[in-house]
């Protein structure tokens, strides 16, 4: 998998087959559009294109002093979890105020069709886009075939009649939910860091522990409480 920072890095392709979104824990959710963009690519001999977002939207659009939003990856583990299910490319667009402020019909003309050469466009349920949130699938569809490509919605996936979405994740980690966590993922929840000296408390009790270091206080915490792990 190719991962380009910018949109200046990135160059045209022959066929492109994209999707875009935050793709926070890439849950199952995302794995149903990840499994549908792949599809396509086979049957249309093309190249799988997902766009990402860095930092989260809602970190630069909401006000600083009310956005405690924590996050189900980091960008690394953003990037690993996304390069294991196939894709060709991944771009990631630095989310800035200015970026912001991109009309919907300035990003499909721009960055879809100019920069990427979209042929097929693959979207999540209810997915919004552009300045104000003012794009929409119907508006997707409207402009589509004036910039050369055609869009497909995936429909809401359901669980027990609960949407699966990151904030319902997020929401199932923070009151220790953990099985529901891992059903909407599709996996365990899962912690990268650096392993560092504590005060030496568990081995008193027999119990040595390993104190980690997250690279980011932007990863979500589950709730207190003693887990079964695997290291």
């Amino acid at each position: 998998m190719k991962v380009y920072h910018s949109l200046e890095e990135f160059q045209p392709l022959h066929y492109a087959v994209v999707t875009s979104g935050t793709f926070d824990g890439v849950h199952k959710g995302h794995q149903k559009i990840l499994a549908r963009l792949k599809e396509i690519t086979a049957e249309c001999n093309g190249e799988a294109v997902v766009i990402t977002f860095w930092p989260h939207p809602r970190k630069i659009l909401q006000n600083s002093q009310e956005n405690d939003l924590k996050l189900l990856s980091t960008l690394d583990e953003k990037i690993h979890l996304l390069k294991e299910h196939g894709i060709d490319h991944l771009l990631i667009i630095p989310f800035t105020k200015e970026f912001s402020q991109m009309t919907s019909e300035q990003f499909i003309k721009t960055v879809l069709s100019e920069k990427i050469n979209t042929k097929k466009l693959v979207i999540g349920y209810d997915h919004k886009f552009g300045k104000n949130r003012e794009g929409s699938f119907e508006h997707l569809k409207e402009n589509g075939p004036i910039y050369g490509f055609t869009v497909e919605e995936i429909p809401k996936q359901d669980i027990d009649h609960i949407a699966i979405s990151s904030t319902n994740i997020r929401k199932a980690l923070i009151e220790g939910k953990i099985n529901t966590a891992t059903e909407y993922l599709g996996r365990y929840y899962s912690f990268t860091g650096k392993v560092i000296e504590g005060n030496k408390l568990g081995r008193k009790i027999g119990y040595p522990t390993a104190n980690l270091q997250l690279p980011t206080e932007e990863k979500i915490v589950p709730k207190d409480g003693v887990y079964a792990v695997l290291v």
